[in-house]
């Protein structure tokens, strides 16, 4: 599947395909990033701008990635404050050890294994020593788990070429062994899609130190 004409197709069609509210991650992220001097963020998968409000109106200093360009042109007005980058993260004109922090909202689990250990390694490369990276995941307990082809252990095909890998706790900590572990956990999250409605999923999330 190619991903930036997915997702393109998305944000065209549905506009602020996940509404105006942010997650409730960004309130337990910006309590993190405060407790720990984080000022300069990166956010991967940053979209049309709905969390990366939460974090550039409490005066965080933002970086996104996204490479849907019809989401970019959303988040010009959705998020103005936000530095906006149309690429993907691993074509990003980024140098190394630039942010104090990492923001991956619900971007991990689109990826194979091997994707997801290369993912995780270049945010880890754009993060100063000793910064932060918080990610969320949809965890096992969700209602999706199961769905389509199981491909890799935890990880299904849902549709042609989409794939998503369900978290267990044990999953999500052996994806950053290599970090100091802050925080964990995991929460009910709830989106207005604008197609779909009202949908509730659970999220596990993961803070580490570089």
């Amino acid at each position: 599947m190619d991903q930036q004409a997915y997702w393109d197709e998305q944000f065209e069609d549905n506009g602020c395909v996940w509404g105006s509210q942010p997650s409730v991650a960004t309130d337990i992220a910006i309590s993190l990033f405060k407790d720990n001097n984080a000022q300069s963020v990166l956010i991967p998968g940053a979209g049309y701008g709905r969390n990366s409000k939460a974090l550039t109106s409490d005066g965080f200093d933002i970086t996104g990635i996204e490479i849907s360009s019809s989401a970019c042109q959303l988040a010009e007005g959705y998020d103005p404050a936000m530095t906006l980058l149309n690429c993907s993260l691993f074509d990003a004109p980024l140098p190394a050890e630039e942010f104090d922090a990492v923001f991956c909202f619900d971007v991990l689990h689109l990826f194979l294994e091997e994707e997801r250990r290369r993912f995780i390694a270049k945010c880890a490369d754009l993060v100063k020593p000793n910064g932060l990276m918080f990610f969320t995941v949809l965890s096992e307990n969700d209602d999706y788990f199961g769905s389509g082809v199981e491909v890799e252990p935890g990880t299904f095909e849902v549709k042609a070429g989409k794939y998503i890998h369900f978290f267990t706790a044990g999953d999500l900590r052996d994806s950053f062994q290599r970090y100091c572990i802050l925080q964990e956990g995991q929460f009910k999250d709830s989106v207005k899609h604008a197609k779909h409605g009202l949908k509730e999923y659970q999220v596990r999330y993961i803070c580490v130190r570089k």
